[in-house]
């Protein structure tokens, strides 16, 4: 993937709106009929309940994603993803065998001892 400026600055009041919390992953099954390799995470947020997320982690075993935490953001609002509705974004960064016309990533992972829905800060 090419390398991406830096994007303008924001404010610190601007970035506090943004609700980043641990998820832990319940099942992660490949979606069928998205226009790019995709998962479906079920994510357990804890007190928020559970959302599902749809983004371009094909490139990981299911195996290697259920029971882990990630980091969701959980106030974006829904988006459609083919015949799929995400209702939280996984952040990830780059997957390094990813295609260059995809942007297969790799979540961003935190430890075991975090509970779902901790905030991230």
């Amino acid at each position: 993937m090419d390398e991406l400026p830096q994007k303008s600055q924001i404010t610190f009041g601007k970035f506090q709106n943004v609700d980043l919390r641990v998820g832990r992953v319940l099942s992660a099954p490949l979606a069928e009929g998205t226009r790019h390799p995709c998962r479906v995470i079920s994510l357990d947020l804890g007190h928020l309940g559970e959302r599902r997320s749809v983004g371009q982690y094909a490139l990981l075993a299911e195996e290697e994603l259920v029971g882990q935490n990630v980091i969701a953001c959980v106030n974006l609002g829904a988006r459609d993803m083919g015949p799929y509705t995400s209702e939280a974004l996984v952040l990830g960064v780059p997957h390094p065998e990813g295609p260059a016309d995809q942007a297969q990533a790799t979540p961003l992972f935190t430890t075991k001892d975090a509970r779902p829905g901790d905030a991230v800060y």
